[in-house]
């Protein structure tokens, strides 16, 4: 709701304003302090069957930010390679 309110408020502006909101994204901590089977179960968490990558993060984020996203904003993009479905 915020990103929605803030839109509305800074597109006189010409500001555009969305969120996005990954879930699990692999990183160096969660390698360190998860083992191979938690990390196995974890995976089976997400329809697309697989941890997010910070890439996936990323090109979402660079998406929204771009000329081709020139007419979005208010949006909450949901990076959750699913999850948030089940």
């Amino acid at each position: 709701m915020f990103a929605k309110h803030l839109a509305n408020e800074v597109g006189k502006h010409n500001i555009r304003v969305n969120c996005v909101t990954p879930s699990a994204i692999r990183n160096e901590r969660m390698e360190k302090f998860m083992s191979e089977e938690q990390m196995e179960q974890m995976t089976k968490m997400f329809p697309l069957g697989r941890i997010g990558e910070p890439e996936d993060v990323a090109q979402a984020t660079a998406f929204l930010v771009s000329e081709s996203a020139s007419w979005i904003t208010g949006a909450t993009l949901d990076i959750s390679g699913g999850r948030i479905i089940i």
